[in-house]
């Protein structure tokens, strides 16, 4: 008869081997999830100034890929960078002169101006 310890070991190894990749691709994916659930709540917590409760991050974190994947979308959408209104005001409400005869006319009303005054 075979002595069937040494493909025992073999076989006791190979399955070691599986469950440490297993268990480095779960730990890889919840690592996934927890940033994506970060962000969605970093977002949620820049636009409302309130933070996501834990109750809610257990829900989150135990739903489906698709979900916190559009969450994220929507997140990124709706919390995204605030666009300017417009730029800075201007003390001079006077349009800057195109050509040189624009300037000097303009420099003449402002003389006139500050002479009647």
């Amino acid at each position: 008869m075979p002595d069937l310890t040494k493909v025992a070991a073999v076989l006791e190894a190979a399955a070691d081997h599986l469950d440490a990749l297993e268990r480095e691709k779960v730990s890889s994916a919840r690592a996934v999830r927890t940033a994506q659930i970060d962000m969605v709540a970093a977002k949620y917590a820049e636009a409302t100034g309130e933070e996501i409760p834990d109750n809610v991050r257990k829900k989150l974190a135990e739903s489906p890929q698709d979900v916190i994947a559009f969450l994220q979308g929507m997140a990124e959408k709706q919390a995204g960078a605030v666009e300017s209104l417009g730029g800075p005001s201007s003390r001079n409400d006077d349009p800057a002169p195109k050509t040189v005869k624009e300037a000097a006319a303009a420099a003449d009303d402002r003389f006139l101006n500050w002479v009647m005054s």
